[in-house]
């Protein structure tokens, strides 16, 4: 169910969702605010109302006024709902909650376009890769930073965020799109460039933090791969996982940082690498990871996010946190390739698998906030880092939401 919500969302967006009709004595009052320039008035802006519990169907629509307001009557007021504004091509979205009289207040801020990319940027980049029996698999986390200043939102007709096409791709690529202050993400579907060589996406980059999770099969013919990946955007670092361990990776600037025997991945780091140019590396060899086997579960105790004494993981955050990160990363993907698809022991041991990550996870966000509040760690790199534990937590939330 929580896919076909997911699956939803993406058809919304895309206004593809024929409007519903539902009734009710809610009123809905609000404006939109014009977030880069106030004076430029979002007026004759098209809304429609959405309702979350209603299969997320457009249940009313509508249009600001010349001043940026709106009123919406006759909508049920039993349960929150999402108004969105189609400003310039691109969605803005607000929540309206009603309260004890049936009537609800919301205000969106909308930004105007651009084409320019300054002030937006890969802040982080990660890879990983799977060995199995039916081939590769790479999982591809791209997290972009709007910091355009007056703040705008990055839109270009011919895709706001590109990937390369690996050789021999097996089936066409998935792409998860998480937006600014959303938990969940949205499916998307990659449009293929012209060349064939890549492919890209429309989802607008609005002013925060975007992430782009790009999952593709690859082939593995007689224990080998050569992979070519051609970047279009400036990556700072890259962190590459592998697994299983025993799998070569070969390359030239890759560097292994980190071997996880426990979970059976390796870490290389590269970077930093320059938009335009394009990597070769060579996977040969490993065993193909196999189903995780059934184990005695551990005994229950009170599940807790508070965590007064961090692990020794957390309290080497800074050092390892990017790598412990990519490990989450291959696992989370683990979770999300095969959640559903196998039952009985396999699919507890997944779960105890996501629940031990998930605290490891928490020890690394406290391990975050010691080190930050005893002046160890500068603040921007402690929110950077933070953000990004909270952002997985967030994931495998979802994920054990799905079991």
């Amino acid at each position: 169910m929580k896919l076909v919500k997911v699956v939803f969302l993406f058809l919304v967006a895309a206004g593809c969702i024929p409007t519903a009709s539902a009734q009710g004595n809610g009123v809905v009052e609000g404006r939109l605010v014009n977030g880069t320039s106030p004076a430029n008035v979002p007026a004759k802006v098209q809304l429609d109302v959405i309702g979350l519990s209603s299969g997320m169907s457009v249940i009313r629509s509508a249009v600001t006024d010349s001043a940026g307001g709106f009123r919406i009557e006759n909508l049920p007021s039993g349960g929150p709902l999402l108004i969105r504004a189609d400003y310039k091509s691109v969605n803005y979205y607000g929540q309206a909650n009603f309260n004890a009289s049936g009537t609800a207040h919301v205000e969106i801020q909308v930004f105007e376009p651009t084409t320019a990319l300054e002030g937006v940027r890969v802040e982080s980049a990660q890879l990983a890769f799977k060995l199995g029996r039916e081939g590769l698999s790479c999982l591809e986390s791209y997290t972009i930073v709007n910091e355009t200043k007056p703040p705008r939102s990055f839109m270009r007709e011919d895709g706001n965020f590109r990937f390369s096409k690996a050789p021999g791709i097996l089936e066409p690529p998935r792409l998860d799109v998480t937006g600014p202050g959303s938990a969940m993400p949205v499916l998307q579907a990659p449009l293929e460039s012209p060349d064939g060589q890549s492919y890209y996406s429309l989802f607008p980059l609005r002013p925060g933090t975007t992430t782009f999770e790009v999952a593709q099969a690859l082939p593995y013919e007689n224990g080998r791969y050569v992979y070519r990946k051609k970047f279009y955007q400036d990556v700072p670092a890259l962190n590459i996982g592998v697994r299983p361990q025993d799998m070569a990776l070969s390359g030239e600037g890759l560097k292994k940082i980190q071997t996880g025997a426990a979970e059976d991945f390796v870490v290389y780091a590269a970077g930093p690498i320059k938009a335009g140019s394009e990597v070769t590396w060579t996977f040969s060899g490993g065993t193909p990871a196999a189903e995780p086997t059934a184990a005695p579960p551990p005994a229950t105790a009170p599940e807790s996010s508070v965590r007064p004494m961090p692990s020794p993981v957390a309290q080497n955050a800074v050092i390892i946190g990017s790598m412990l990160l990519v490990g989450f990363l291959i696992v989370l993907w683990y979770g999300q390739s095969y959640a559903g698809a196998a039952s009985g022991d396999a699919e507890e041991a997944r779960i105890r698998e996501l629940k031990e990550r998930r605290e490891q996870l928490l020890d690394y966000v406290a391990g975050l906030d010691a080190r930050y509040e005893s002046q160890g760690l500068e603040r921007r790199e402690y929110q950077r880092l933070r953000e990004q534990g909270k952002r997985h937590l967030r994931r495998i939330a979802l994920l054990l939401a799905k079991k």
